[in-house]
């Protein structure tokens, strides 16, 4: 019996189901490039990148800068991020795909495993005035949400990464969780995105509804996000607080990861359109 105590405590001194740090780093320009003809248009993005592992699990990041690049988004959520871990030749994922395409990044862990940390993080052309990460009840693996807060031409806009569980089991208190945090946030400008592991048609998602406009559900848009799916169904999403307007969206076919990213084009309400 004794024998099987040793791996035991190794897993525990290795990996801790913890936050861990926010990092933040704002190196992009102090005057975005911004893609679209109106200032107040915005290009985001959600991608769960798999840790840029291809589907024979190497990992290389400048295949995720290869996909991401023809979008010229200008804000993106990025899931199963690699932080200097074994798996991924220790490369610091996010700070090499920021630095290639010119934006500030925030990284929040959802897991530390002392040699690298795993989570999620947000891109931005815009600089980043705070980031913080809150942990989300789990059972099997440690999620959390990143909420990062972005001066978007002198207004605060809040982006929300997020990516939920595999097991069905763990979406109802992770969506009470998350529902409790954003309505805390309902006055706010915001846009929440992520890897939620649930298709649109799930009843759980009408609570976060509630508080934020659905675009692609409201409007009967599937795109499908999964290449490994024959369903075009999605588990990928992007809510919006009700001052911003959706215009388009796409799921385009590229990319190494698992999952296609998912671009939306969307405007402030005040803004005159063409």
């Amino acid at each position: 019996m004794r024998k099987f105590w040793l791996p035991l405590v190794l897993l525990l001194l290795f990996i801790h189901f913890s936050q861990g740090t926010t990092l933040v780093h704002n190196f992009a320009s102090s005057t975005p490039a911004v893609t679209s003809y109106y200032v107040d248009r915005l290009q985001v993005v959600t991608y769960n990148i798999r840790g840029c592992r291809d589907d024979q699990g190497h990992a290389d990041p400048e295949k995720v800068v290869d996909a991401l690049r023809p979008l010229s988004a200008d804000v993106i959520a990025l899931q199963e991020v690699d932080n200097t871990l074994p798996r991924s030749s220790f490369v610091n994922q996010v700070a090499v795909i920021a630095r290639s395409l010119n934006m500030n990044y925030a990284f929040a862990p959802s897991i530390d495993f002392l040699f690298g940390t795993y989570g999620n993080a947000v891109l931005s052309k815009y600089p980043i005035l705070h980031a913080a990460s809150t942990p989300l009840p789990a059972t099997r693996e440690p999620r959390s949400l990143l909420d990062v807060t972005l001066d978007w031409y002198g207004s605060p806009l809040h982006v929300y990464a997020t990516h939920l569980g595999v097991k069905a089991s763990e979406h109802p208190e992770q969506i009470k969780s998350l529902y409790s945090y954003l309505q805390k946030k309902s006055s706010e400008t915001g846009v929440l995105l992520g890897d939620f592991n649930m298709y649109a048609d799930n009843s759980l998602l009408d609570s976060v509804r509630s508080l934020l406009q659905d675009p692609l559900y409201e409007k009967h848009i599937v795109l499908g996000t999964l290449k490994s799916k024959q369903s075009r169904k999605e588990i990928d999403h992007i809510f919006l607080s009700h001052d911003l307007q959706f215009l388009q969206a796409t799921a385009p076919r590229i990319g190494p990861s698992d999952h296609y990213p998912v671009l939306m084009e969307i405007a402030r309400r005040a803004t005159k359109l063409a």
